[in-house]
């Protein structure tokens, strides 16, 4: 049954009767939901095509429809569904809620903000309204207020796992490892298929001296890191550098070729690499990667113009060119230290 049958059948029933909870379709909307989060959009509407069959009267089969549309990248499609169901049932923050997450994953974010704020309105306590409301005022520059919001989405719904990864966030940013560390563990128990949260994990695991445990959480990233919403391009990169402190330059050599392949326009993996081939005496390689990183800008100063010329005139001198390798070294001497960022 299409989504349209659906409605026009919805529209047909009682108030009263759209006001009864989708008795006995709890679990499989809630199954709904966790095969998004993992992208398994397929296995999303199975699932939805039982519940029509069973539960046409049910007003989220609507939400559900429209969160379904959202994942396979049919936008307009979504935004009809989601204002469908929101004329259905206007009294439920949910009507509102989860079409702010979608506007807000658009980077739409006045919209977002609108009906975050109303469907907070409706529920103060809409678990999904917290964590948008709050990673919206975090994107203002509103950071304390933001954490307040999604502090009380975890604590409400300690399972969110989207929460608990974007409160984690604000804490990484911030320098409070231990607390990140605690927030991202939650988001992987609650959803081991999110690479992301697995790769900060590691991240922050290992300036806490947790260095096996960031291994295993690289690990247990690379396994779940697949084509979908917590896809990681960058996990390959991380991972290539720890193994490269860790000396392990084999295995460190596999991810950082993965890397550049991944992200061939950012410059630090192709620097990474070169510094990795230099490492393995693997000179020419060790060139054409850092003249490559040094034709890529980098606007977030990740891998900053002097490393690079330090690099290059190591290389150059390496290869026995003692007139490139002196051009990098008088522009080592020339190139001020950026001032460093907060």
């Amino acid at each position: 049954m299409r989504a349209a049958t659906v409605l026009i059948l919805l529209t047909c029933i009682s108030p009263q009767l759209l006001a009864i909870p989708c008795r006995s379709a709890e679990q499989l909307m809630a199954s709904i939901w966790k095969e998004l989060s993992a992208g398994n959009v397929s296995g999303a509407e199975q699932i939805l095509h039982e519940i029509e069959r069973t539960h046409a009267e049910c007003p989220e089969v609507i939400l559900a429809h429209a969160r379904v549309a959202a994942a396979k990248g049919a936008p307009v499609e979504a935004e009809d569904l989601f204002a469908r169901y929101a004329d259905l049932v206007p009294n439920e923050a949910t009507a509102y809620s989860f079409h702010a997450r979608f506007l807000l994953e658009r980077g739409q974010y006045p919209r977002a903000d609108v009906l975050s704020v109303q469907a907070l309105e409706k529920d103060p306590n809409d678990v999904v309204a917290l964590a948008v409301h709050g990673e919206i005022l975090d994107i203002k520059g509103q950071t304390l207020e933001g954490m307040g919001l999604l502090e009380k989405a975890c604590r409400l719904d300690p399972l969110n796992a989207e929460a608990q990864f974007r409160l984690a966030m604000i804490y990484d940013r911030a320098k409070r490892l231990a607390d990140a560390v605690q927030h991202f563990e939650k988001a992987v128990e609650t959803d081991p298929e999110d690479a992301r949260a697995w790769d900060y994990l590691a991240l922050d695991l290992e300036p806490l001296g947790e260095v096996e445990r960031a291994d295993l959480a690289y690990r247990k990233g690379l396994a779940a890191n697949q084509p979908g919403p917590h896809f990681d391009a960058f996990l390959d990169y991380n991972y290539g550098r720890f193994l490269m402190k860790r000396n392990d330059l084999t295995a460190s050599k596999q991810h950082l070729d993965r890397a550049v392949e991944l992200t061939p326009d950012f410059r630090a993996p192709w620097y990474e690499r070169a510094k990795l081939n230099l490492r393995l005496k693997n000179n020419q390689q060790a060139r054409v990667d850092a003249e490559r990183a040094a034709n890529i800008r980098d606007s977030r100063g990740i891998i900053i113009d002097l490393q690079l010329y330090v690099l290059l005139e190591q290389i150059y001198t390496r290869l026995g060119d003692p007139v490139l390798a002196e051009k990098y070294a008088r522009l080592s001497r020339q190139t001020p230290v950026p001032p460093r960022k907060d």
